[in-house]
């Protein structure tokens, strides 16, 4: 082998890091099978030879013959692969950072190249030409490219390099030409030509035919033999581009989606979304570019379909075949859809790739594998379209894993049988040498990820942990029959590693699992009924890497449980636990075990540090465990046996030391052999070793072996043999390696089973199954149960119970449930007669109990919720309390005013405050160091504006506003005039007549209002003088609260703020700074308005306090008068609302607790103490309060006089005996003083009464005066309102000014930053053309020189071809002038072309044209030939074939003997020299004419390449120069708001925001003035329109009575004829005679008499009806209430009867027989006589009424017809009855 040649390729970036390299012995090993991810499609690299890679390695496999042999590579892992099948190479990249990539030759086998550079991270596809002339390396990161090697050199092609926008994942080359590609990724497809120039290559991407926005995703794509690149998408769209363009041509649908694209000889074969193998003709000469393809692409219109005639007869459907459906059985058939069809590169067979990682082969169809330009045999001949399966005769080759492999698990000792699962779901079992069996393996799909495997000894049953904490039993006994028997939710959480091994009495499994929170769980097997029984968790350990069963330690005489070995991290130590496995007859009574249960022990294998973390576990012997470490050491120990604490523990010292530290990376799997002679160890850097332990422990590594890419986790599982020898690795992606030590001799043998008596049915289902375990209902995480075991009986009894219920249990249940519903009720009647019933008959509710113990751990359960309750809510009232706090320290307290509101008396209307927040010290200063700089300013202009102004500096202004502004636009936003300018004299005039005005409107205001308070206070009673001091005293405080609203009375556009002094004008808002320093002055005028508002508002909140005291006060009156009245009558009374203090937000009252308030036992047991003591005390003080005992006695208990008491008050005492003693009987005396109290009496009614009237009259003016303050408070709130209106107007147009200006300054520095970018690109944009002009300039002198060179070669070939230069050569000769004429025709002799040899290489690329044959749409050689596939032309730096020189001697040269006579033989040889100078001159001249060719085409590249740099560096250069102009123009853009009155906006409103930045604004004046006119011509047009109107009409009535009269003359014609025709009848006679009106008239009264006897008739009928219709409904009422209380008896029947056949059932004896039942609600018996009578009476009244029906019918169809029959027989004679109608008048005609 010579040596390998390394190249690099530095670009300016710097030697690279090459990857690490081992040696290539150091994966050679014996491969037994191999089960690895093969690429889709599959690189051959012969015409029935596969090459992939396996491992580290490249495979060879021989189809053929069913060989494989290895080619070891010194590369640590294999990314990428490709082949060729002409000359047999192979390229890989190698994995890690700056990838290489080696080419091997595999006849002979070496190492040709190793190419360097070509990607930074990732490459993402590799591919030969067809040829294998060239190599195409496309990268993705970081650098986005695509690479081109020569195959003859080795060396990177010149110009080939090409920069891709976006990132591609794959390449595809143009098996016809390798200067035609494609690159694919996702949503794209770009074509790609390379073309070959002088000493360089053009590369160029053409642009993307498919929408951008189309939302496609490609799944299959493959190239035709006529040079189109066809595409298909997931959407089932079939793109045809263009191969040398990429435009593209045809667009069409398939009927499902296609998934894999590939040719045959003449056909195209595609897959399809339910397995559909279709075979299509195509036919290019149909392929024109339509328009349509471009909306078909981008989903504005459907496609055609691909087999329609629409799609123009592209694709033709030949065949089809559906691979489900042909070939092997359902269980060993087609598994999967189909992901990738290809042909091999001899075109006899298929080989189909499926979605679940299988390989099958397949035969195509003869006919569509034919050679297109051989023709069809048997063209004429009809053929079935439908494939069959023995056509297709379908073989399994191989599978593998489509997701990374999480496990692998051995069901045998002798590695004949495994299984493995992956990350997808899916768990194989499979042999390890294919026998008998179709495929060799079993599948079964989770829904969720398989994370871990274990086995029992006998390999009998295997249990699947997921990650969704669910634990599957297999049964794989055989394995060809495996299946799912029971599945166990153990968890929520996901299991990490399951283990098991046999229990200690041999009847089951003990399993432990291991879950993602490092919990460990604990089930039993039994073997006898395989059924997973969860035991319980174990307490937490620490963070748990791996776990496993100390199996060596179990002794079948012992019956100790097993220890499970746990290693991990507890704190900063590394640890080792032996947890003790419960016993076999442990039940689970919670989630945890009891740790007397599994006790546990445990050793410190290191302290405080990470490298010594221990990784992995297993169990060597009996007195011995291994582990591993993460720094890649293995060592082993006693197992442990200390129950102390960790923290006590010193560091266990190892046994043995197996692997030394940093000989490996981290140990990621051990596995002890069968017997524990040997240990299988795989680590992260991809190595596993297999070490021999003897028998008194000492270690031998045996073998070591890098096989797995230590780039994607090295090794991730490994197992072994029972002996060791034989072991099973996989890195996870990788796939599975079965392997033994190099030259070890090992043969595998197939598995021993018998073959299954199902293995080929049809019928069965062992293939392949599926179980959706993420459902949680179907597969519930387990719960303890607390109960008693049962027994058999038991079980079977509760089995039973579970069983659907039959209707006589139904109806069981349903009685027992009524009668419960019975006793509940009765119970609830007994409960509430002992509420109601007497204290000493009564039963308190305790009483009812009768199971204390339930009733005290039922409280003692309600306690410890209600203490959790308490708590929770402690817990959240606390961070509640602190965000509370949060809050009101960031928002509440920076406020220096606090928003509150105003709310009205009577009404909804609230008037807000503006928050304000505490103006920092650092703001202050600003705003002063502006003023500063304003006042600056200002005296400034005031110095320009002034006579001191120097004459150089009075025209030193920006903008002069008197220019442009009257001073009048008040609807200027911001604008006051400046002092000294005619702005300023006109505004100060328009204000000063404003002011006039409106002094003058509120001078009559006034006037009117004093003329209504004279009036007002003329009506005022005089009662109004005995008014309470304190009602003038509140109406004071009203009337001044009026008065000083009045004198507030100012309003927004009157205030003068300092900021406005500052302000610049709008129209100085020229510069960014200015802009800036305004929006910070706008800002403080906001704040000026708002605290202006503010003061307003806290002016109106005094005035409403006291009228609020006024208010209460005469409420208090009011209720003192109703009092004395005696009038029970609510008065309501004014209050604040919450909103209206602003500190009650902070606040909670209790009548905003919704909730009620719980109060225990305890609480309310002292509050009721408290409240009686209180309540004695209060007795206490009444009974022994001598003061009020003496009040009573004295004055009745009132402090109150006679001359206190009001009228009301007063009574008379009347003496006892003037009620006893009659009138008459009285004496004198008596009479008198009966009198006199008469007397009083009625004086005091009187007084009564007047005071009653005064105390009306009272109240009337209280309530007056009430109302009167709360309208005189609305009036103060409204205006308060339409000033908060005002200012928010003032405040919001400040800050949407300060908007507008911030938007100003956004866009300005936005505007800088795009100048800033597009200099950058200018410059850039320079440099280009700069360098295109000096490559260009320096290429052209190149041409200049070569022109030069050739125009002496041609100089120099003419002179030594001219006939002269040859006379010349003899004129010093003897010659005669014929012979030298003769020499001279031999000298001017051509050579024959065809003659002259082969022609060279062409040196020029096919160009797009050149794809295709002229007139075919076939190229000159089938490019998917592989005899007829050649080099097209030679690269650059491959040196010539040795042939020929131009001088040699030919076949046609002259021969010695042609020589002419009279020459002689020296003159012979001196005109062969010459030729041969001529010749050898024409070739130097045909070579530099080539030459010359190749550098004109590079010279129009260069150009047209300096002319588009040229192009964009204008078009960039004008772009930034209208950027430029746009800043200027905006720097003088002044934006200024408008603020009007009732305007009206014309402009079309936007969605969002309407742009007004072209309108412009009318005034008033204006558009009235152009309405008046517009309203004028329009008056003038009507006058005019209405003249030709009155004319156009007078025209059409005259054309009207022409026609009508033509019309009565054609008319009257009509009617003569009539009249002469008509036949005079008796009748016709007596009726021109006059006298039938008497006989009409006659039979018109009788008519009339005949309706009036119907109405009559009719009316009597309708009461009579009436009249049943009631007796009817009375009746109907009567007999549903009857049945209603006969229903109600039923029931109550029914229910007794129920409840006496329950007590009968009760008393019967146990045994005795049923007896008939009696009653009940049962069937009553009927009597079948009356029955029938009563069926045929009714038969009979049916029938009756159907024939009165059926008669009153044909009664009315008799009316019709006589009516029909009289209208026909008044048709025999004609109508006069329009002889005698007026002539009509014209409707138009007004007289």
């Amino acid at each position: 082998r010579g040596p390998p040649r390394v190249l690099r390729n530095c670009a300016g970036q710097g030697l690279s890091m090459a990857p690490p390299k081992k040696p290539a012995q150091a994966s050679k090993v014996d491969l037994h099978a191999s089960h690895v991810p093969l690429s889709a499609p599959i690189n051959f690299v012969g015409p029935r030879t596969v090459c992939y890679a396996v491992a580290n390695q490249v495979c060879i496999w021989d189809l053929d013959a069913d060989s494989k042999t290895y080619l070891p590579t010194t590369a640590y892992g294999i990314t990428k692969l490709c082949t060729n099948v002409e000359l047999g190479l192979v390229a890989f990249s190698v994995g890690g950072s700056f990838p290489q990539v080696l080419v091997y030759q595999l006849k002979p086998q070496k190492l040709m190249f190793t190419i360097s550079d070509v990607a930074e991270l990732e490459l993402a596809d590799l591919a030969f030409s067809r040829c294998g002339s060239r190599l195409y390396a496309l990268a993705r990161a970081t650098s986005k490219k695509m690479c081109v090697f020569s195959m003859k050199t080795g060396e990177r092609l010149k110009g080939c390099d090409l920069e891709l926008p976006l990132r591609f994942d794959k390449i595809s080359v143009y098996p016809g030409h390798k200067d035609h590609m494609a690159v694919v990724r996702g949503s794209s497809v770009r074509i790609i030509e390379v073309t070959k120039s002088f000493e360089t290559y053009i590369t160029k991407l053409q642009p993307n035919s498919i929408p951008v926005d189309a939302d496609i995703s490609i799944s299959a794509f493959s190239w035709t033999a006529a040079g189109h690149f066809i595409v298909a998408t997931r959407q089932g769209l079939v793109c045809t581009l263009d191969g040398s363009s990429g435009a593209l041509l045809h667009v069409c649908q398939a009927e499902s989606p296609i998934t894999s694209i590939s040719m045959t000889r003449s056909h195209l074969v595609t897959s399809h979304i339910g397995n559909a193998l279709n075979f299509w003709s195509f036919r290019p000469e149909q392929l024109t570019e339509s328009p349509e393809a471009f909306s078909f692409a981008s989903g504005l219109a459907d496609a055609p379909s691909m087999a329609s005639a629409a799609s123009g007869g592209v694709f033709k459907l030949e065949k089809t075949a559906d691979l489900e459906n042909v070939g092997q059985a359902k269980a060993h058939g087609l598994l999967g859809q189909v992901a990738c069809v290809q042909v091999t590169p001899d075109f006899q067979n298929g080989i189909v790739t499926t979605a679940e990682g299988e390989v099958w082969s397949l035969n195509l169809p003869p006919q569509q594998n034919q050679d297109p330009l051989a023709g069809r045999s048997g063209e004429g001949e009809e053929e079935d379209m439908y494939v069959r399966g023995d056509q297709l005769d379908m073989q399994m080759l191989t599978w593998f894993h489509t997701h990374a492999i999480t496990d692998i698990c051995n069901l045998d000792n002798d590695v004949k049988v495994c299984a493995s699962a992956d990350e997808g779901g899916r768990l194989r079992i499979w042999e390890a040498v294919r026998d008998k069996d179709p495929k060799g393996f079993r599948m079964m799909r989770f829904t969720s990820c398989v994370t871990s495997l274990a086995c029992d000894s006998d390999g009998k049953l295997l249990m699947a942990g997921t990650d969704s904490g669910c634990i599957h039993l297999l049964s794989v006994s055989p394995w060809t029959q495996a299946r799912v028997v029971d599945t166990q939710r153990i968890s929520e959480v996901g299991i990490v590693k399951i283990c098991c091994c046999i229990s200690e009495d041999g009847m089951s499994l003990k399993v432990a699992a291991l879950l993602f929170n490092n919990a460990i769980a604990f089930c039993n097997v039994s073997l006898r009924e395989p059924k997973v029984k969860m035991l319980g968790f174990i307490e937490p350990l620490g963070a748990i890497e791996d776990i496993c069963f100390h199996d060596k330690d179990i002794n079948p005489e012992d019956t100790v449980p097993a220890k499970l070995l746990v290693v991990g991290t507890a704190g900063e130590a590394s640890c080792l636990w032996a947890v003790r496995s419960p016993r076999e007859d442990y039940e689970p009574h919670s989630l945890e075990i009891e740790r007397d249960a599994c006790p546990v022990a445990s050793a410190k294998l290191a302290d405080k540090r990470p490298d010594e973390k221990p990784t992995a576990v297993g169990s060597q012997s009996r007195k011995a465990v291994v582990v591993g470490f993460a720094n890649g050491a293995v060592r082993s120990y006693t197992p442990p046996s200390s129950t102390d604490k960790m923290s006590k523990q010193a560091v266990a010292t190892p046994l043995a030391s197996l692997v030394k530290p940093d000989d490996t990376q981290l140990v990621s799997s051990l596995r002890p052999s069968t017997t524990g002679a040997a240990l299988a160890v795989a680590s992260m850097d991809g190595s596993v070793c297999q070490i021999g332990i003897g028998f008194d422990e000492t270690a031998t590594e045996t073998v070591s072996k890098t096989l797995h890419n230590p780039f994607n986790g090295g090794a991730t599982q490994v197992i072994s043999g029972k002996d060791g020898q034989v072991v099973v690795s996989t890195g996870g992606s990788d796939g599975l390696l079965v392997w033994s030590a190099p030259d070890s001799g090992i043969r595998l043998q197939p598995a021993d089973a018998e073959p299954d008596e199902d293995m080929f049915n049809e019928e069965t289902q062992g293939g392949f199954f599926e179980l959706d375990d993420t459902d949680m209902t179907a597969f519930p995480v387990w719960v303890p149960v607390d109960r008693s075991p049962l027994d058999g009986a038991e079980e079977a009894e509760e089995v039973d119970q579970e069983l659907e219920l039959s209707e006589e249990a139904l109806a069981k249940r349903r009685m027992m449930t009524h009668e419960v519903d019975q006793l509940r009720k009765k119970l609830r009647v007994l409960i509430e007669h002992n509420n109601a019933a007497q204290d000493l008959e009564k039963l308190e509710r305790n009483e009812f109990c009768v199971d204390f113990e339930e009733r005290d751990a039922i409280a003692a359960k309600s306690k410890e919720g209600c203490d959790a309750l308490r708590a929770k809510i402690e817990h959240e009232n606390m961070a509640r309390q602190l965000v509370r706090d949060r809050l009101i320290k960031e928002f509440w307290d920076p406020m220096r005013e606090k928003g509150c509101q105003i709310a009205s008396l009577m009404s909804n209307i609230s008037v807000s405050s503006y928050p304000e927040r505490i103006v920092s010290e650092e703001e202050s200063t600003v705003t002063k160091k502006l003023h500063v700089l304003r006042n600056s300013e200002k005296l400034e202009w005031q110095m320009l504006r002034g006579p001191e102004c120097p004459a150089e500096l009075r025209s030193d202004l920006v903008l002069e506003e008197d220019s442009f502004a009257t001073g009048r636009e008040r609807y200027i936003v911001n604008w006051w005039p400046a002092a000294g300018t005619k702005a300023a004299e006109s505004r100060a005039k328009q204000l000063a007549d404003a002011e006039a005005e409106e002094k003058r409107i509120a001078q009559i205001a006034k006037e009117k209002a004093e003329k209504e308070a004279e009036k007002a206070k003329d009506s005022k009673d005089s009662k109004d003088k005995d008014k309470g001091g304190g009602d003038a005293k509140k109406e004071d405080a009203g009337g001044k609260a009026g008065a000083g609203e009045m004198e507030r009375g100012s309003t927004v556009d009157a205030i003068v703020t300092m900021e406005q002094d500052f302000l610049y004008e709008p129209f100085e808002l020229v510069t960014n700074s200015r802009r800036r320093l305004q929006i910070n002055l706008l800002q403080s005028l906001s704040a000026e308005y708002r605290a202006h508002f503010n003061e307003l508002f806290k002016a109106c909140q005094s005035d409403k306090a006291n009228i609020m005291d006024g208010i209460k006060e005469k409420t208090t009156r009011i209720k003192a008068i109703l009092g004395e009245l005696q009038i029970d009558e609510h008065v309501p009374e004014p209050k604040l609302q919450n909103v209206e203090e602003a500190d009650s937000v902070l606040k909670v009252k209790d009548d905003e607790i919704v909730a009620e308030k719980f109060i225990s036992a305890e609480e309310k047991k002292k509050l009721a103490e408290a409240a009686a003591k209180e309540e004695e005390r209060l007795r206490q003080l009444r009974e022994n309060d001598a003061g009020q005992r003496a009040l009573v006695q004295m004055m009745g208990g009132t402090l109150k006089t006679k001359k206190d008491l009001s009228a009301l008050e007063i009574t008379l005492d009347k003496e006892p005996w003037m009620d006893e003693i009659p009138e008459e009987d009285m004496t004198e005396v008596q009479k008198a003083a009966y009198a006199e109290y008469l007397a009083n009496e009625k004086a005091l009614m009187e007084l009564q009464d007047a005071y009653r009237k005064q105390l009306h009259e009272e109240l009337k003016t209280l309530r007056a005066g009430v109302e009167d303050l709360t309208v005189q408070f609305e009036a103060l709130l409204k205006k308060l309102h339409h000033e908060r209106f005002a200012h928010d107007a003032k405040f919001f147009c400040q800050e949407l000014y300060c908007a507008r200006l911030q938007l100003a300054l956004l866009q300005s520095v936005e505007d800088s930053m795009v100048k800033e970018q597009a200099q950058l690109d200018v410059e850039a944009a320079a440099g280009k053309v700069k360098t295109a002009e000096s490559k260009l300039a320096a290429f052209s002198e190149e041409v200049a020189e070569a022109k030069g060179q050739q125009d002496d070669r041609v100089r120099y070939e003419k002179e030594v071809s001219s006939a002269q230069h040859f006379r010349q050569a003899f004129a010093n000769s003897a010659l005669e002038p014929n012979a030298i004429t003769a020499l001279l025709q031999l000298f001017r002799k051509r050579r024959d072309k065809a003659a002259a040899g082969a022609a060279p290489h062409m040196r020029a690329s096919a160009s797009g044209s050149q794809l295709l044959k002229a007139g075919t749409g076939l190229p000159p050689y089938n490019p998917f030939n592989a005899a007829a596939a050649g080099d097209p032309y030679l690269d650059l730096g491959v040196p010539e074939p040795k042939g020929t020189s131009p001088d040699a001697p030919a076949d046609d040269d002259p021969k010695l003997e042609d020589c002419p006579e009279g020459v002689d033989e020296a003159s012979f040889q001196q005109m062969m020299q010459l030729r041969s100078e001529k010749l050898a001159a024409e070739a130097e001249v045909a070579k530099g004419a080539a030459v010359l060719t190749e550098m004109a085409g590079l010279q129009t590249h260069l150009q047209k390449e300096t002319e588009e740099a040229k192009v964009n560096y204008d078009r960039l250069e004008r772009e930034l120069r209208e950027h430029k102009d746009l800043m200027n123009r905006e720097l003088y853009d002044i934006e200024l708001l408008f603020k009007l009155k009732q305007g009206q906006v014309e402009v079309p409103q936007a969605a969002v925001v309407t742009d007004y930045s072209d309108a412009i604004v009318i005034d008033q004046e204006v558009v009235e003035s152009r309405n008046g006119r517009i309203t004028e011509l329009g008056k003038s047009k009507v006058n005019v329109l209405t003249i030709i109107k009155e004319f156009r009409k007078k025209l059409s009535l005259l054309e009207w009575e022409h026609s009508m009269l033509a019309m009565q003359t054609t008319d009257l014609e009509e009617r003569t004829k009539d009249v002469h025709m008509l036949r005079v009848t008796k009748d016709l006679q007596s009726l021109l005679k006059g006298g039938e009106e008497g006989r009409n008239k006659a039979e018109s009264d009788l008519l009339e008499r005949k309706i009036e006897h119907l109405n009559e008739t009719t009316e009597k009928k309708e009461q009579a009806l009436k009249k049943q219709y009631g007796i009817g409904s009375h009746a109907a009422k009567l007999r549903k209430g009857e049945n209603l209380m006969l229903e109600k008896k039923l029931r109550e029947l029914q229910q007794n009867v129920i409840q006496r056949e329950h007590i009968r059932r009760l008393r019967a004896p146990a045994g005795g027989g049923a007896k008939p039942q009696t009653g009940g609600g049962g069937r009553v018996e009927e009597n079948e006589g009356a029955a029938k009578a009563a069926q045929s009476a009714f038969r009979e009244v049916r029938g009756r009424q159907k024939l009165m029906e059926a008669a009153k019918k044909h009664t009315q169809e008799i009316e019709l017809l006589h009516k029909e029959l009289d209208r026909l027989r008044q048709r025999t004679f004609p109508s006069f009855v329009q002889l005698h109608e007026d002539r009509p008048a014209n409707p138009d005609h007004t007289g």
